[in-house]
């Protein structure tokens, strides 16, 4: 969907999302407040509230637009390719492009990795779908390829790791 076909309350929400990414690589995921969000991207803070009730939401919502454009840009890059090492390559590649630009707020958000229990955590609850999502891509990456089943069923969550 783009930007003309999206109704006001799609914008806005957009709209808060990238003004607080943009916050989050130039001040710092910790330091930058959903007031600085709100007085920012010009909306009232309440709003900024209303669309992502915390900054972890605002992280969800930055991990599942890293996993559409992730899946996005494999499955088109994969046109053609059968080979395993091909495949895999597409998929290290490609996140790296996409994550290329946002080393310091990831670099944020790893001290939270080591604890499942933290909400941004890539090994909590929080983030399962996420993790599902990007497992799949690693699944359908292999699957076609001549590996074992069993390996094609241990794989993924190896190379997630």
């Amino acid at each position: 969907m783009n930007l003309a076909t999206k109704s006001a309350g799609e914008k806005t929400r957009e709209l808060i999302l990238q003004t607080a990414l943009r916050l989050f690589r130039g001040c710092g995921f910790e330091i930058t407040t959903m007031r600085d969000i709100a007085r920012a991207a010009e909306v009232a803070t309440g709003a900024a509230y209303y669309y992502f009730p915390s900054k972890e939401a605002i992280v969800f919502a930055y991990y599942d637009q890293v996993q559409r454009a992730h899946a996005e840009t494999v499955r088109e890059e994969w046109k053609g390719e059968s080979g395993l090492r091909e495949r895999l390559g597409v998929v290290f590649h490609s996140k790296l492009e996409i994550l290329k630009d946002d080393r310091r707020f990831l670099g944020a958000l790893f001290r939270y990795s080591a604890d499942p229990q933290h909400p941004l955590s890539v090994f909590g609850k929080g983030t399962q779908m996420q993790r599902a999502q990007s497992m799949a891509i690693f699944r359908e990456a292999i699957a076609k390829t001549s590996i074992s089943e069993e390996a094609q069923q241990l794989l993924p969550a190896a190379l997630w790791l």
